[in-house]
């Protein structure tokens, strides 16, 4: 390549710098992209960028592929008067970063672009330039510099999960500009205003930034304007230009680089070969380090001499001469076309995005063949529970090869419900590194869906994949898969054993939970532990809340060697337990009775016990003592509303028995089962670790009760909405209680003598409400002695009266107790995007007013949402001039909303046909919320129909039910 030039420019003479921006505002937009599926080298984000006007006429914009992104995606543009046109994601090179939209020039008012005239050639060292574009989302802004380096091999860009885009076989012109994110797709324009770079990328440690040269972005150019795809060829390997100096050092002197034509005083170096993919076309053709001097008797010094031949010869020969070993050879191979290595299909498959491997992707993240089917985010889905990295593939399935999509699609027909799937995965930056999991397909999912993109617009439809047994009833499961209720010839008797902890090993089972969504403040990670089967005969499990924190789990246990299904039964709204459901006649598995303590004994400081508890080694069983017992209380997050747990008693051993980590361990004493030792929940904003407390039996067996009395979940518990907090006898006394109060506590056994005082307003009521005040001590509640916590925790009366010191005065007062808001929730709503849910009682106890019952407490990565830089945590009082008070007024606002050209427009892409609009279906919608500072907003949500439809998942009454997921 040549980059020395002794020639000046006279634009100089002809324009001026200050009247560039003035005559290119009208062409310079600022772009907000949002991708809706992760796809390739993206994952699901919303980027602001920048995009400038290549044709007027045609309404062509030029913007980077990493801003567009190889997926489904919907774009709209910001001109320098605010007005905003929807973009066609029309075409992105699949090997270099520029792509192109396209608008609808009519829909334009008060505004006339004038295209970006492309100049290649008038890039040269030393040039001044002008960077334009929304740096920092500051719209218009403007960066100078002078190019420097014009032949530069490609930045390599790395983040942490190894996702991000990277260019190859190119070369990139450097400049100190310092622009930073938002620049990308600008345009690199000289003192005439044109075009001679396109802004790429950029050191994050310097002021150093990129530019993509646009020798076959002009080239591009031409095939897009006539609406036709540009025709791209490969040859499966990656190039990288060295200088002579370099090329000598490895043998190719100047003598000998002459007599093949290469000029070495006109161009800075060679091409030599930095990769090869297996199994494509340069495979066994070219090797590592060749030095590539000619193609079809061309000399090729750089790239886009190299490329414009290959371009040219799609599915023909070409000769190419190297040098290798110190002599010249010449070679052939056929060059590929690069859209055969360019997935344009994805699978949503349990919940899991699997497409096929890219050419990118293979030769950007490491050596390895363009085969087999990725994994994309094995963060959520049906994958989840193999532990993957991002950078699997699939290989085999059921030990037969998975090449591409269509063997996928053709293997999924075969499968029967409750079959499990063998999967073969690769690293595809490390070969060598391969696995073997088995995954199953969880029992409530999204849909499964095939995206497939139209090559006349750049949209992708969306096929509903039709498998002969997805997702059936669990009734309708378990009847194809012969399951005899009735047949008790495998529930074999238990034969007695002799040790309690034999008989607690025997009765623990392993629990994977997989939420379908995020729900009650926590997110869609999932969660895995162990289990205690409570009563074989109903089929209860008891466990840690912090395996059933999210609602919409889907539940599945291992008993030995058999897997089965299950339903989140109940989750205990104040302490940190919950139950599991399973159907025991689809169990062939002998399960010992365990007597649970029911009321009356406590374990107290000092006693000895026995305790089990699951670790990474298994189950161990171990001694150990009450060491203490005190009130335990979480930490309140600001960030994500989790759970807390308050006014509980607990009890901690020594020595502590369980790591950190543990789910559940089970403590015995005399013959029964008195105690819990449960890992909490935690919350992953404040990196806390994994807390195990003790709890006693006694606070579970009400609850185990009603469950196994009714099919119903038990009711909402009422509660005084406070916290309180232990007191000792001489802060009481200094606080006002009577010393002849204190006299007939000292005749109590010491573990009665509690004196509680209310720390905490956990709700704030009316003031015509009688309430609690902080500081007050609770002595009496409706005439008996407080002696515990378990006493003002909860109540199953509409009011209590209470004895109180308030102030220093004994007082009785009568106080309404409150629903405690129910975590089983039954119904939940994802519109545009965002969650909503009935609020829970974390929400209300950190919200200044209950505004409506409609919380949204989390959005997706690309939806609607995220583009408009929502809030969470916030409750929706209106939505599109509608009233919102309740989930069912947000479904029926949603069906009013729905565009009802969704269904043609999705015809329309999957025909591939042509159409000028770059609008995707979908309502600009009002909305009125109120955050939980008690601030009210107005914002306005463009939805999507098309990629965002909304939906519920809605659950009966009984325990037994499970989710069922719904289009609105």
């Amino acid at each position: 390549m040549t980059v020395f030039s002794d020639k000046a420019s006279d634009a100089a003479k002809e324009y001026s710098w200050n009247t560039l921006q003035d005559r290119l505002r009208d062409s310079i937009v600022s772009t907000n992209s949002s991708v809706a599926v992760s796809f390739d080298t993206t994952s699901s984000i919303v980027t602001n960028a920048t995009g400038f006007v290549v044709d007027a006429e045609k309404g062509i914009i030029l913007s980077n592929r990493h801003v567009m992104s190889a997926g489904p995606s919907f774009h709209k543009a910001t001109f320098f008067n605010n007005q905003e046109v929807f973009l066609q994601p029309f075409y992105y090179d699949p090997e270099h970063d520029f792509a192109f939209f396209r608008y609808n020039p009519a829909e334009l008012k008060g505004v006339t672009p004038r295209a970006i005239r492309l100049a290649p050639e008038k890039a040269r060292s030393g040039l001044e330039i002008r960077v334009i574009g929304n740096n920092s989302r500051e719209k218009m802004s403007v960066h100078q510099g002078e190019l420097s380096q014009l032949d530069r091999n490609v930045p390599e860009y790395r983040d942490s999960h190894y996702e991000s885009y990277n260019d190859m076989n190119t070369f990139y012109y450097q400049a100190s500009t310092s622009s930073k994110e938002g620049s990308s797709g600008s345009p690199v324009v000289d003192i005439a205003g044109d075009a001679v770079a396109i802004n790429s990328g950029g050191n994050f440690y310097s002021s150093s930034s990129f530019f993509l040269p646009l020798q076959r972005v002009k080239y591009a150019l031409e095939y897009v304007r006539q609406g036709k795809i540009p025709p791209r060829g490969t040859l499966q390997a990656v190039f990288s230009h060295q200088p002579h100096v370099k090329a000598e050092r490895l043998g190719l002197t100047a003598e000998l680089a002459a007599s093949e034509g290469i000029d070495t005083e006109c161009s800075t170096g060679v091409l030599t070969v930095k990769k090869i993919v297996p199994k494509g076309p340069a495979d066994g053709v070219l090797k590592v380090g060749d030095i590539v001097v000619s193609v079809n008797g061309t000399v090729v010094p750089g790239f886009p001499e190299l490329f414009e031949i290959l371009d040219a010869a799609v599915d023909q020969n070409v000769s190419l001469r190297v040098f290798r070993s110190h002599e010249f050879t010449t070679v052939t191979t056929t060059v590929q076309d690069i859209y055969q290595v360019t997935p344009t299909r994805a699978l949503r498959l349990g919940n899991s995005i699997l497409h096929e491997l890219s050419f990118q992707e293979a030769a950007a993240r490491g050596s390895t063949a363009v085969t087999g089917i990725k994994i994309h985010n094995s963060s959520g889905g049906m994958f989840l529970n193999a532990d993957l990295g991002r950078r699997r593939v699939i290989t085999e399935i059921n030990y037969q090869p998975m090449p591409n999509m269509d063997a996928l699609i053709q293997l999924l027909q075969t499968v029967h419900y409750g079959d499990s799937l063998v999967v073969k995965v690769r690293d595809f930056k490390e070969p060598r590194d391969e696995a073997v999991i088995v995954v199953h397909f969880p029992q409530v999912a999204k849909p499964d869906v095939l995206f497939t993109r139209s090559l006349k617009t750049g949209f992708w439809s969306i096929e509903p994949l039709k498998l002969p047994w997805a997702y059936l009833p669990l009734s309708d499961a378990e009847a194809e898969l012969g399951v005899n209720k009735d047949d008790s010839e495998n529930n074999t008797a238990y034969t007695a054993v002799d040790s309690l902890a034999t008989r607690i090993q025997q009765c623990a089972v392993w629990i994977e939970a997989y939420p379908i969504c995020p729900a009650n403040g926590y997110n869609s990670a999932d969660a895995r532990g162990t289990g205690l089967v409570i009563d074989p005969q109903r089929g209860l499990i008891l466990c840690s809340s912090r395996l059933a924190k999210n609602p919409t789990s889907n539940i599945s246990i291992t008993f030995g060697d058999t897997r089965v299904s299950a339903t989140l039964a109940y989750i205990h709204p104040l302490y940190p337990f919950a139950f599991v459901k399973y159907d025991p006649a689809m169990v062939d598995y002998a399960i010992p009775a365990l007597e649970l303590s029911s009321t009356g004994t406590r374990l107290d400081v000092g006693d000895s016990v026995s305790i089990v508890t699951d670790t990474e080694a298994g189950l161990i069983c171990s001694t150990a003592a009450v060491s203490e017992r005190c009130l335990l209380s979480t930490y309140a997050c600001k960030w994500c509303l989790e759970q807390r747990f308050f006014n509980i008693e607990q009890f901690s051993l020594s020595p502590s028995p369980a790591p950190a980590g543990s789910n559940i361990g089970l403590v015995s004493s005399n013959g029964t089962i008195q105690g819990l030792w449960m890992c909490l929940p935690t919350c992953l904003h404040c990196n806390t670790v994994y807390k195990n407390v003790g709890i006693d039996a006694s606070l579970i067996w009400p609850s185990l009760k009603q469950l196994q009395t009714s099919e119903n979940i038990p009711t909402a518990l009422r509660v005084l909405d406070v916290e309180f907090n232990h007191q000792s006898l001489v802060k009481a006394r200094a606080l006002g209680v009577s010393d002849s109060y204190i006299q007939r506590l000292k005749k109590l056994p010491l573990a009665a003598q509690s004196i509680l005082n209310v720390n905490r307003i956990l709700r704030v009521r009316s003031p015509e409400t009688p309430s609690l005040e902080v500081g007050d001590i609770v002595l009496q509640v409706n005439n008996c002695h407080v002696k515990s916590i378990d006493e003002v925790a909860s109540f199953d009366c509409k009011e209590v009266e209470l004895l109180i010191v308030r102030k220093g005065q004994e007082m009785t007062v009568t106080i309404p107790t409150a629903p405690l808001c129910d975590p089983n929730i039954r119904k939940l709503v994802c519109w545009a995007g965002v969650y909503l849910q009935e609020p829970f009682h974390t929400v209300l106890h950190q919200s200044v007013r209950l505004a409506s019952n409609v919380y949204m407490f989390m959005y997706d990565a690309g939806t609607p949402a995220m583009a408009e830089s929502y809030h969470d945590n916030m409750f929706i009082v209106e939505m599109g001039e509608h009233a919102i008070s309740t989930l069912d007024d947000v479904v029926q606002v949603a069906r009013l909303l729905k565009d009802p050209k969704q269904a043609e427009f999705n015809a329309e892409v999957a025909a591939n046909k042509e159409f000028k609009s770059g609008t995707i279906p979908g309502r600009d919608v009002k909305i009125r919320a109120v955050l939980i500072n008690g601030d009210e907003i107005v914002k306005s949500i463009r939805t999507n129909d098309h990629y965002y439809p909304a939906w519920q998942l809605t659950r009966g009454p009984r325990i037994d039910d499970s989710w069922v997921y719904k289009e609105i």
